[in-house]
This record gives structure tokens, C-alpha cells and sequence, in this order.
């Protein structure tokens, strides 16, 4: 991964620009998951640094739990690997030690990994998409998930994908991988409605 991120902070649009990278959060825990769940998201910024790179993972191994975009992760990770395992729905966690395990054996990936704004345009977005997609992809490929969560992302990539198959409401499938179309986890609906929503989307899917 550090060879694709090498050559991903030297393309034009990104040299000499803070590079935030991402990927698998925790590889043990994620070698030990037997859900694979990535988190496909829009950016990543820092309001302080301009240059230079640091690792998304490590802040979120640092933080765990907290903030509007990390917690309901893990509360995300943790019901979905539960449909996908029991074809249930569990009861919706606030926190506690599942919620960190869960998302500590998650991955995320930002389509975009330098000049990250609180919001960009979605013209601006896409415009990252098009000129990295061979190198988005091949991330998606190496890291190998069986369920990505497209957070506000699936219109950006699912022109791009090959031999698109709908499977139920906002779910689809994709080379071995399903894809969800769904809100970005820092969206301003409450935690537990989040929760169930997308839980409900997966056990319709078929778990």
C-alpha cells in the first residue's frame, strides 16, 4: 500500500499538497473479521497542516469511539457485520468495547486525499475521481472488502464499475462486492435512525 500511495501524493493535483492517507484501520483485527467492511467516503482534511502526509487509521485508532464521524462508523460496522453473520438485526449500542472492535476492523478510504475542505463541491469530488480512479480502485482491490459503505460516494464511482447488478433498495453488487448507497456518517440524522436504516437495507438485501 505504501508503493500505491507513493505514486498517488506525486501526481500533479496532489504534489506538494498535505496527503492524508487511509486504508485498513487495524490489520489484525481485520485479518480476524469475518465481515470485511470498507467505508467509501468523500475527504479528509486538517485545518492547521498544508503539507506533508499522515495516516487517517492511526487518528482513528487514536480517538476510537467519538466524534460525529467515527462513532457512528463503528455503530455502522458493528450492526452491519451482525445482519451479514445472523440475517438479524441487533439492538442499536450507544458505545462499549463492540463498538471499537468493530471499527477497529473496518477500513475507509477518502476518494479524495489532499486539499480536503470541511465540504467540497461535488464537482470538485468527482474531478478527484476521474483522475484517480485507477488508483481508487486498485486500493478497493487490494484491501478486498465483502461490504462497501459508499457514504454519500455511489453516484460518484458506480458509472465506473463493471457488470453493476442491483440487488434490493440502494444495494448493489459489483465484481464480488456489495456496495451500499448510503448517507455519510456525519449526516445530521440521529445515530439510531442511521443505525436501523442501513441495517434494514443489508437484511433486505439478504443479509
Amino acid at each position: 500500500m505504501l508503493e500505491l500511495f507513493d505514486e498517488w501524493r506525486l501526481r500533479d493535483h496532489h504534489k506538494d499538497h498535505l496527503f492524508i492517507s487511509d486504508g485498513i484501520i487495524d490489520q489484525v483485527q481485520w485479518n480476524n473479521s469475518p465481515v470485511k467492511i470498507l467505508f467509501l467516503l468523500k475527504e479528509a482534511y486538517d485545518s492547521v497542516k498544508t503539507e506533508g502526509t499522515w495516516d487517517l487509521c492511526g487518528l482513528v485508532k487514536r480517538l476510537g469511539v467519538s466524534g460525529r464521524t467515527f462513532k457512528p462508523m463503528a455503530q455502522w460496522a458493528y450492526g452491519v457485520s451482525a445482519v451479514k453473520s445472523t440475517s438479524t438485526i441487533v439492538p442499536f449500542k450507544g458505545s462499549g468495547e463492540p463498538l471499537d472492535k468493530a471499527l477497529r476492523s473496518s477500513a475507509v478510504i477518502n476518494i479524495k486525499k489532499s486539499q480536503g475542505k470541511k465540504k467540497s463541491s461535488s464537482t470538485n469530488l468527482i474531478s478527484y475521481v476521474d483522475r484517480d480512479w485507477d488508483l481508487i480502485e486498485k486500493q478497493i482491490q487490494t484491501i478486498k472488502p465483502d461490504v462497501v459503505i459508499c457514504g454519500k460516494t455511489w453516484p460518484m464511482i458506480s458509472s465506473r464499475l463493471e457488470s453493476v447488478e442491483k440487488v434490493s433498495d440502494r444495494v448493489y453488487r459489483s465484481g464480488g462486492i456489495q456496495y451500499i448507497d448510503f448517507w455519510h456518517p456525519a449526516n445530521r440524522a440521529s445515530n439510531k435512525m442511521n443505525y436501523y436504516s442501513l441495517c434494514a437495507l443489508v437484511q433486505l438485501a439478504g443479509g
